[in-house]
């Protein structure tokens, strides 16, 4: 195999294979690390472990075509450093070296037999598909995984559910504590509805190689127990997890006694302050009372003292006194966007979080008890 590549294309294959390439969470070393694959005029990068698939082509010449299967945690540190725009990628074949070569630089590191490699197969038919486009995507993930549990006890807590049915696709996440959904409208309905749920750790880098500068059109394929997705030169696949998930409308709240209107940057100072004291204390409560068009908030500490604060607001309906987790609420605000949010709520029930012009997004979250 000899290549020769930029070395902007080849750091973007690296990139975007390293984490499922370095991935620990296996100890199979045929699992581990990826392949360069050179052959019918296309250089392939491609990564698998149990979990998540990744394969992408970047452009470049091939002078020699081949295969390469690496494992070496140093390869992507390295080319990020190379003194030289043009690389060459060099490996023969009774040879168990492969040789990188920049400017001055020469990097040579042991292969593995390329048979051992599980490599990411492209599937093109699934029992669902559609397509949106990489910035509605990413905003859908975004707005919503954070919420996901960390609880392995209960999994199926730990991935965001994707639920598309004729031109609404919607995407939920819960720990129990909290829940965060988003919706966007198709271009085109699906035929047949498509109900996932998706690791969040995987959604996370799914997100990230997602491109938001120029949208790219991104297909959605569901087969049995996987995902496929597909956008610019990049493939990925993966896992699902199994079991059902829970009837998220049903977890929404629908009967409020107390409206409110807050100014964002506002309500987030302040439970930003409250949190300095609460977050050391157990569950970071913070105690809201709405009256009088504001909103008192408290926090205290057993050892360190109490913080009180006030933000104007706008109420509807009776008062209220409440206590919610701040890292929670915290955690909300930072994915609303508008410069005002609706809060709503009766006594001991749970809030309603939302834009008050995009309703797309939708935040409820649990009050705690307090003594």
């Amino acid at each position: 195999m000899r290549l020769k590549l930029k070395k902007e294309d080849l750091n973007k294959g690296l990139q975007a294979v390293q984490k499922v390439a370095q991935n620990k969470s296996n100890n199979i070393s045929s699992e581990n690390g990826l392949l360069i694959k050179a052959l019918h005029g296309i250089i392939e990068f491609q990564a698998n472990d149990y979990d998540m698939g990744i394969k992408i082509t970047v452009p470049g010449i091939i002078e020699e075509g081949g295969e390469a299967f690496i494992a070496n945690p140093y390869l992507m540190e390295l080319t990020r450093r190379l003194p030289s725009d043009e690389i060459e990628i060099i490996k023969e074949d009774a040879d168990t070296q492969l040789m990188i070569k920049g400017g001055k630089l020469k990097f040579e590191c042991l292969t593995m037999n390329p048979d051992d490699f599980n490599e990411v197969e492209i599937v093109e038919n699934g029992y669902a598909s559609f397509t949106t486009t990489s910035v509605i995507m990413k905003d859908l993930i975004d707005n919503t995984s954070y919420a996901c549990a960390t609880d392995v006890a209960r999994p199926i807590f730990m991935g965001t559910y994707l639920d598309v049915q004729g031109d609404q696709m919607t995407m939920v996440a819960t720990d129990t504590h909290r829940l965060a959904l988003k919706t966007a409208t198709l271009d085109e309905p699906v035929d047949n509805p498509l109900q996932a749920v998706i690791p969040s750790r995987l959604l996370s880098e799914i997100s990230r190689q997602l491109p938001t500068d120029i949208p790219e059109t991104v297909e959605i394929t569901a087969v049995r127990n996987y995902l496929a997705v597909q956008f610019g030169n990049v493939y990925i696949r993966t896992r699902l997890i199994e079991g059902e998930f829970p009837n998220y409308r049903r977890v929404i709240p629908s009967d409020f006694k107390c409206v409110v209107t807050v100014d964002r940057a506002e309500f987030t100072g302040a439970v930003e302050r409250a949190s300095i004291v609460a977050k050391d204390a157990q569950y970071n409560v913070i105690n809201f009372i709405v009256a009088d068009d504001q909103i008192k908030l408290m926090s205290q500490h057993p050892d360190y003292g109490t913080v009180e604060d006030y933000v104007p607001c706008h109420l509807e309906g009776q008062g209220l006194d409440i206590s919610f987790n701040g890292k929670f609420i915290l955690d909300i605000l930072k994915h609303c966007h508008d410069s005002e949010v609706i809060l709503k709520s009766k006594e001991n029930s749970p809030m309603l979080v939302q834009d008050k012009e995009d309703t797309s997004c939708v935040f409820v979250v649990t009050p705690m008890r307090t003594k």
